[in-house]
């Protein structure tokens, strides 16, 4: 921990120096105290609304150091400056203005594309149990119709937020969700194919 001391009207800080393992003493001419920096305490409650990692420190973490500094694994979220760690300015609206430019990639677009392997409710099978609605890490299942009848209750899977990770697929106790190009007649004839092919 460094301490100042005013010897007459000379300034004395005695420090640590970590590659000698001694305290030095040093007179600089100005002392400027930098006040410390803590990460926000509702980041937890941010990064689980918005499926966000946090680092051990509580900030927020970027997808890839070098290759997405200021994108996170989550589509169209972006985080700059104190979000990210302690910085200076210059570092922090140099990061901005990358954030920018990255959220400008996708909102100058007139529209968007989705990628084709998304959940699939298959309405004839469903019986609106709703375990799907809890496990969806997206928010992308809702369950609709009469809270009373459940004969009329229905999953219905918002193909924009469906990340296609097939987390409601393997809940669905009545088989009613499919994923797109996963289906359960194609992982069969995969399957078959595989127990013939193995055979010969």
């Amino acid at each position: 921990m460094p301490e100042m001391a005013l010897d007459g009207n000379t300034m004395k800080v005695l420090v640590d120096d970590i590659m000698l393992g001694d305290p030095v003493q040093l007179t600089p001419d100005i002392l400027v105290l930098s006040v410390g920096i803590r990460p926000n305490p509702e980041n937890e409650e941010l990064a689980k609304v918005l499926k966000v990692p946090l680092s051990k420190d509580n900030y927020f973490l970027e997808a890839h150091m070098k290759l997405r500094p200021v994108d996170f694994a989550t589509n169209g979220v972006y985080m700059a400056g104190l979000a990210h760690w302690p910085k200076f300015i210059d570092e922090s609206i140099a990061q901005a203005s990358g954030a920018a430019a990255r959220a400008m990639t996708i909102i100058s677009k007139p529209y968007l594309e989705t990628q084709g392997i998304i959940a699939a409710v298959n309405e004839m099978v469903c019986n609106g149990c709703g375990i799907c609605e809890p496990v969806c890490e997206y928010r992308a299942i809702t369950i609709v119709g009469d809270p009373d009848n459940p004969e009329k209750r229905k999953a219905v899977v918002n193909e924009s937020l469906c990340m296609g990770c097939g987390t409601c697929v393997a809940a669905c106790p009545s088989g009613a969700l499919e994923q797109k190009g996963f289906k359960n007649n194609q992982m069969y004839a995969q399957i078959d194919a595989a127990l013939v092919g193995g055979g010969k």
